[in-house]
């Protein structure tokens, strides 16, 4: 007897994305997450208040400063991984293709929590 080949069950949707589809993706997000550096300081400053810029005798650029240092090196880093986006064939592509709008913002947060006036 014959046996018949059982036809193998759909696995779920794949996303196929072509080369310049996934460049695009890859520059919209490492463009939006330098925005979201920006606001991060501007929600932990001016609207929750984790660091008081209006005390007497701080130097708010020289936070600032330190800030975008700090966050900048994370983001670059981040978007260095980001670029396996292109790469990469598992779904382990988004996580790095996502880093840049998770980490650098969270690193940020964190460093003005723990920022000492």
């Amino acid at each position: 007897m014959k046996s018949e080949a059982k036809p193998k069950p759909k696995s779920k949707l794949k996303l196929q994305l072509n080369l310049p589809t996934k460049i695009l993706l890859f520059l919209l997000v490492n463009y939006v997450s330098t925005w979201v550096v920006s606001f991060m300081y501007l929600f932990a400053t001016r609207i929750v208040a984790f660091v008081d810029i209006n005390s007497p005798g701080f130097d708010e650029a020289a936070l600032f400063k330190l800030y975008m240092l700090h966050s900048w090196v994370t983001l670059l880093i981040c978007a260095a991984f980001s670029i396996s986006f292109l790469f990469l064939r598992s779904n382990w592509r988004y996580v790095f293709l996502l880093s840049p709008l998770i980490v650098p913002p969270l690193y940020g947060l964190a460093f003005l929590i723990r920022y000492q006036a």
